[in-house]
């Protein structure tokens, strides 16, 4: 079984929203743009009641909610094995759910099949209030029949039997987790792995119990602590009247007790085994998420369903391993669910599967970062960009606006200068270019192209062009319907991103040329020559457009000038600032006719 659709009101920080999933989906987007909401509804209405901590008025939109206001979650459940509703007893007949059906092309939800390729489809809804004469949180999780009540003042609902919850699957991986407990007796993941094994190995348990209680010799009688314990046993007897010995035991006696204190440990060589919350937390992470592979691989083999969630696998996972383990987990899984910060990560599923979640006063969007999969007769831009650099947009489209440079060479300029530029002192003024601004290396100056896809998956797109001809051509062809861009920066007339770079050498041009003179061959000896060779890419002539090391070795020498460092600060924060629609002295808005979007031109 999987979840197609999740749909949330009133939750955290979410007033209304909807996700809809594949089969193995990856979460992405700015912090606090949602990520986490939506893996904790689906555990409130798919989980085990285990699973999730009580909720509280701050579960609600806004946090003082009303006697009115109510926190609704409802997953969309798909999956079923015929898709004849009248085999699925379990899951429809009377005192249980009613059939819909998912249609995946547009994402809706019919009460009837209306065309081939609609899924049978069961919801299941999550209901809860915060009753303000109590000051409980009352919740409810019921099969959706397709009437719009309030169940709490109906008081009529069928409720989810537990067991059909347990038949879902559903296995949360929360970021905030503690390793070092899941591989123990207190971890209720451990317990059921045990059990679909054979059961507990009880009467080992049993034996361990029995030794603990008569060990031979018992603390007690050890000569430093005998005296001490005479003395008390004398006093209760005093007391009382009859003895009551005391006695000193590792652990309480009862086979609770002996559970409860099997800690795993680790041994690496010959040592003696570490118990694991002294262990490095990539090994016990490990562990831990190779038991769960165990425990969903038993129930793929059984017929059963088994799909989790697992929040920011990267937290204690080195980068060659968060691949393979991600790989792993979507090869053993009927469905994964994954939210994450991690670039590595995020390129790793198809971008069609790539979910770029943002929050706008409380309205969740979340879109796929392509529609469908990429075709044969997808252009090398668009091949280029989902494939060959996913990562690096992956990583843009996390960002709270989406650059769109003109060209590749302008992606690298930025990505040098962001570097420059935070090296600057801490106290010396914001630089929130890297924060907030997102860059994608453009392809082939399909500047129009780039936007117009992007914009599918994010709103704020911004492209970036040059004051040549070519540049103005560009900025034209975004004011066409459908070009996607919301605004266009341009640098100044006759400028290229190169013209950019000499201004910022300029803020100290002879420290600067003179580090170049010994770093480059040949040395550029002004301002004037290297800009001119930055932007010929003939090599013969000495030209430096693309190349690489020629770029490193000029940040390089920016960086060590304090004067080039804030120069660049001060840009790039500015670009920041104009994406965001703020005022800045480093940009100037253009005349636009109505139903042009705007145009800012940079002011050195």
């Amino acid at each position: 079984m999987q979840i197609s659709l999740l749909e949330i009101e009133n939750f955290r920080g979410i007033r209304r929203g909807e996700v809809h999933f594949r089969e193995h989906t990856v979460l992405v987007g700015p912090n606090n743009s949602g990520k986490t909401t939506v893996v904790e509804a689906l555990a409130l209405v798919l989980g085990r009641d285990r699973l999730v901590r009580s909720l509280t008025e701050h579960d609600f939109f806004g946090s003082d909610p009303a006697a009115a206001d109510r926190i609704k979650i409802v997953a969309t459940v798909t999956g079923f094995e015929p898709e004849d509703f009248t085999v699925h007893t379990d899951w429809f007949r009377d005192g249980r759910g009613v059939p819909f059906w998912y249609d995946s092309e547009n994402g809706d939800v019919l009460p009837e099949k209306t065309r081939d390729g609609q899924k049978l489809a069961c919801q299941i809804i999550f209901a809860a209030r915060f009753d303000r004469d109590t000051l409980e949180v009352d919740t409810a999780r019921f099969f959706n029949d397709g009437e719009d009540v309030d169940v709490f003042a109906e008081e009529s609902y069928v409720a989810v039997p537990a067991k059909l919850i347990r038949d879902l699957g559903f296995f949360l991986i929360p970021a905030n987790r503690s390793w070092d407990r899941m591989l123990s007796f207190s971890s209720e993941l451990f317990r059921r792995v045990i059990r679909s094994t054979g059961g507990l190995p009880a009467q080992t348990i049993l034996d361990e119990r029995d030794n603990l209680r008569q060990p031979q010799p018992g603390l007690e009688e050890d000569e430093r602590l005998k005296p001490v314990v005479d003395q008390v046993n004398e006093e209760i007897t005093r007391l009382f009247g009859k003895s009551t010995p005391l006695r000193l035991r590792l652990t309480a006696t009862d086979s609770a007790g002996v559970l409860e204190s099997v800690i795993p440990h680790f041994q690496t060589g010959d040592g003696t085994p570490v118990p694991s919350k002294r262990e490095g937390s990539g090994l016990v992470s490990l562990q831990s998420l190779f038991l769960l592979l165990h425990f969903g691989q038993k129930r793929i083999e059984e017929g059963e369903s088994f799909f989790m969630a697992l929040e920011e696998p990267e937290l204690h996972l080195p980068p060659p391993v968060q691949r393979r383990v991600l790989s792993r987990l979507q090869a053993l899984s009927t469905q994964t669910i994954v939210s994450t910060h991690s670039p590595l990560i995020a390129a790793y599923c198809e971008a069609s599967s790539l979910l770029i979640v943002r929050n706008t006063g409380g309205t969740l969007d979340a879109r796929p970062m392509l529609a469908s999969p990429l075709q044969q007769e997808a252009t090398n831009a668009a091949r280029r960009l989902f494939q060959i650099n996913r990562v690096e947009t992956a990583t843009a489209m996390m960002g709270e606006y989406v650059m769109v440079p003109e060209g590749r060479y302008d992606f690298d300029w930025l990505t040098l200068l962001l570097r420059v530029a935070e090296m600057d002192r801490a106290d010396a003024g914001p630089c929130l270019f890297g924060v907030r601004v997102g860059v994608v290396p453009t392809h082939d100056a399909k500047v129009r192209e780039t936007c117009e896809v992007l914009a599918k998956a994010h709103p704020g797109i911004v492209a970036l062009v040059d004051g040549d001809a070519a540049g103005l051509q560009y900025a034209d062809a975004l004011d066409e319907e459908g070009a996607g861009a919301i605004k266009v920066l341009r640098w100044p007339d006759g400028w290229t991103i190169e013209d950019f770079i000499g201004w910022i050498v300029d803020a100290d041009s002879a420290a600067v040329i003179a580090k170049l003179d010994d770093d480059l061959d040949p040395p550029p000896g002004d301002r004037q020559t290297l800009i001119a060779r930055l932007k010929s890419g003939e090599r013969e002539q000495n030209g430096m457009k693309g190349d690489g090391v020629a770029y490193e070795i000029i940040a390089n020498a920016l960086s060590e000038r304090p004067l080039c460092r804030t120069r660049a600060r001060e840009a790039l924060h500015a670009i920041s600032e104009a994406c965001a629609g703020a005022d800045t002295n480093y940009f100037a808005g253009e005349a636009r006719a109505a139903g042009q979007i705007p145009r800012l031109v940079f002011t050195p």
